[in-house]
């Protein structure tokens, strides 16, 4: 989490008061619906929050790299070319390839909050966040990281309290060797009491 939630708050800092707009409106009116309780049923009736952290993960997966020995003979396809692994060689990937590739995603480096509604959730094929497709259950025979929906429920739920309790943030970003470190420059307490909208 000390590389995840940092990144989700540079991401989602930096996209402006637009987002965090439409963030804060959706979370608090399905709050509100829910009689002041987040549930993992009013997290489902979040459209937007969701794709957001997708969105996070896809432009800087929180472990870009993924590795293992091919268990058989393999072909592996890019976009223009065909790579045949044979069996026991070591196979290294850099999840920021896929989930940057300008073939498949429109503006790439750009953060998309929305990028995964409607139409959009077709694209989840394509991030490799957690050593594997997003659309991939976790099994015993691969490598998808056992916790992945683990860390999305958790990202989400950050999301959630962070914008019950403040409208918009602005926010500094460097690089450090960890990763990314983050400061709020500013943060604007939420407009409407906790209370009034729980």
């Amino acid at each position: 989490m000390k590389l995840l939630f940092p990144t989700l708050i540079k991401w989602v800092g930096s996209a402006g008061e637009d987002l965090h707009r439409r963030l804060r409106d959706e979370i608090r009116d399905v709050v509100k619906e829910s009689n002041g309780n987040v549930t993992f049923s009013a997290l489902e009736k979040m459209t937007l929050t969701k794709p957001v952290v997708y969105e996070a993960m896809r432009i800087e997966p929180p472990v870009p790299f993924q590795y293992g020995k091919a268990k058989e003979d393999i072909v592996i396809h890019s976009h223009d070319a065909a790579f045949e692994i044979k069996k026991g060689e070591m196979i290294f990937g850099y999840q920021p390839f896929a989930t940057k590739d300008p073939k498949i995603f429109k503006n790439p480096e750009n953060f998309v909050g929305d990028r995964f509604l409607g139409e959009g959730e077709k694209l989840l094929k394509y991030v490799y966040w957690s050593n594997g497709r997003e659309t991939d259950d976790t099994t015993v025979e691969n490598k998808q990281c056992a916790g992945k929906d683990l860390v999305l429920l958790l990202s989400r739920l950050m999301l959630v309290e962070f914008f019950l309790r403040y409208d918009t943030c602005a926010v500094e970003v460097t690089t450090i060797s960890l990763g990314t470190s983050v400061k709020f420059k500013s943060l604007t307490k939420a407009s409407l009491m906790v209370d009034e909208f729980l």
